[in-house]
């Protein structure tokens, strides 16, 4: 059985958008705040899942999280899978306090 979700990225502010054929990809020199992925671990109540080639995912029921570090481990995107309940919490990503300062949300 396939589960619908609803994509939705936290970019750098103004960084360039582009759909590719293997999906959207992001351009930009700047990087998000180091500590985003914790505060939205913390605001969401997301479990560690794994890390694997300069990603770490995290997840809890209806959210899948994706924190995708350049060469340098800095915060290059945050990329999210939202599933049944869990769009609602798009306003509380929202909110955060690292992403209203130097980070922009995206919803394809």
């Amino acid at each position: 059985m396939t589960i619908k979700y609803k994509a939705a990225f936290i970019v750098p502010i103004g960084a360039s958008r582009i759909l590719g054929e293997d999906g959207w990809e992001f351009e930009s020199s700047a990087r998000l705040s180091k500590n985003i992925g914790d505060d939205l671990m913390e605001t969401l109540r997301l479990t560690f899942l794994k890390e694997y080639s300069g990603i770490r995912k995290y997840a809890s029921e209806g959210i899948v999280m994706s924190i995708i570090f350049d060469d340098n481990q800095d915060v290059e995107i945050i990329y999210f899978q939202l599933s049944g309940g869990a769009l609602a919490s798009l306003p509380e990503i929202c909110q955060c306090v690292d992403v209203s300062s130097g980070a922009e949300i995206f919803v394809p």
